[in-house]
């Protein structure tokens, strides 16, 4: 018990000192991540449907993610602004040097976004937008965790999809409701 007791501080510790370090590089841009789940390693590619440049070899550190901060989006590429690993890889040699791949393209597939995990009736929580402007239909409302996969990005804005009950959702997010972080749950906000 103790010991679990001391992994959650220290996860959540690290999560603070991450979304601290790390909110002047990631805040204005949509944020996603390579799922740990995933075998395959992320290509980088000079430019759309360009040459790959780079591969980056899915991580087997445990509580180890690539983390993306996102530029724009055309036909599922998505323009890197930069790329760190959290929380726990801190001393990869790409945290260095974040700025590596700034302005190169990643397929969007396998990216994704979370929203908070909330336990509150889905009126309450977190909406999917039809189109990327708060005064658009719903698409869905969520009350509790979702794990989505990225689409496209306009501006601030996270176009997504998930499976509820068979069905497949897509709908946009705003930066708010939009959580990069795997590890752990990002507060949700209400402002």
């Amino acid at each position: 018990m103790t010991k679990r007791i001391f992994i959650l501080i220290l996860s959540i510790s690290v999560n603070l000192s991450a979304q601290k370090n790390t909110k002047s590089l990631f805040g204005n841009f949509v944020e996603c991540y390579y799922s740990e789940k995933e075998t395959e390693p992320i290509l980088i590619y000079e430019n759309l449907n360009g040459k790959v440049i780079a591969e980056l070899e899915t991580l087997k550190e445990s509580n180890c993610w690539y983390k993306f901060s996102i530029l724009e989006s055309k036909n599922g590429w998505l323009k890197i602004e930069n790329i760190t690993i959290l929380p726990s890889c801190r001393e990869n040699t790409l945290n260095k040097n974040f700025e590596l791949y700034k302005g190169k393209w990643i397929l969007a597939n396998k990216m994704k976004i979370n929203i908070s995990d909330l336990d509150v009736e889905s009126k309450n929580g977190v909406k999917f937008f039809k189109k990327p402007d708060l005064n658009s239909e719903l698409a869905y409302q969520s009350g509790k965790f979702l794990e989505t996969e990225l689409i496209e990005t306009n501006g601030l804005w996270a176009k997504v999809s998930f499976i509820i009950n068979g069905n497949k959702i897509v709908g946009w997010l705003q930066r708010k409701d939009q959580c990069a972080y795997p590890w752990t749950s990002c507060p949700y906000r209400t402002e």
